[in-house]
This record gives structure tokens, C-alpha cells and sequence, in this order.
């Protein structure tokens, strides 16, 4: 099933901007994206092969960039290589799901990512927060 395919199927709780967290679930992928339902505005997305034990973080509202970028939640933090988009791609990360700053993101919903001049943080509020619990289970395996 593609991504697009995936994005179509909806099942997120509006916020008052439109703004939602749908978790999207299938044997070979499993993505969180940040969308407006029934559009095709999308910033964010996370997604995993099932007991991978890996998490793509993509940001598509940011413009490609190569290099590093460091991520942070509470006292954890890290550093990953960007795989950049070719200008209509998005430039994503991977985060391994047993890292203390995936494991604070799992349990607070903030995660912090800084990529060149650019920071961005993703967060969940409280009704998005178990779809982020349940998306990094079925990372991690």
C-alpha cells in the first residue's frame, strides 16, 4: 500500500485548525501523519516497517537539506543524517525506536528537531498522544 493510499484512509480527531495526527496501519507499514483530513496538506509523517525497530521522520513543509540534524526530548538527545528530498520530496531521518529521546517523545509527545537553520518541533496533544504510543509498539516489535 502506498503513502498516498494510506493518506487517504482517515482516522484522526479534528483540532481546531484542522490539524490531526491519523495513524495509519498495514502488515508492511505503519505512519503517523500530521494532516488536514480530506486535503492535501501534510507536514509531518513517521513511519516504520513493523517490528523494525526504526522510525522515518519526514517534514514536508521544510525545503531539502543534506547533512545533520540533531533531535531532543526532555534530558535525551541525539544526531541523525538527513536523507534530502530532490526539492518535491520530503527530507526525513531515521530514529531508532530505543533511543532514550524516541522513548521520552513516546512518553511526553514533544520532540524537537533542528536541522540546519530550521528547528521543528512535533508535538501531540493529549488525544493524539496514545496514537504515538501505539505507533512506537508497533515499531519497536
Amino acid at each position: 500500500m502506498t503513502l498516498a493510499t494510506i493518506l487517504a484512509l482517515h482516522t484522526g480527531l479534528p483540532q481546531a485548525d484542522g490539524w490531526v495526527w491519523s495513524l495509519y496501519e498495514d502488515a508492511r507499514e505503519t505512519v503517523l501523519a500530521r494532516e488536514i483530513p480530506d486535503t492535501d496538506r501534510l507536514t509531518t509523517t513517521l513511519a516504520c516497517a513493523p517490528g523494525s525497530g526504526r522510525v522515518v521522520v519526514s517534514f514536508y513543509d521544510l525545503p531539502p537539506q543534506s547533512g545533520f540534524a540533531t533531535f531532543r526530548s526532555g534530558d535525551a538527545s541525539g544526531t541523525a543524517q538527513m536523507a534530502a528530498g530532490d526539492g518535491s520530496d520530503p527530507f526525513s531521518l531515521t530514529l531508532r525506536t530505543d533511543h532514550p529521546a524516541v522513548a521520552n517523545f513516546t512518553a511526553t509527545g514533544s520532540l524537537e528537531v533542528v536541522a540546519g537553520d530550521q528547528t521543528r518541533m512535533i508535538t501531540f496533544s493529549r488525544p493524539h498522544l496514545a496514537k504515538l504510543r501505539r505507533f512506537t509498539e508497533i515499531c519497536a516489535g
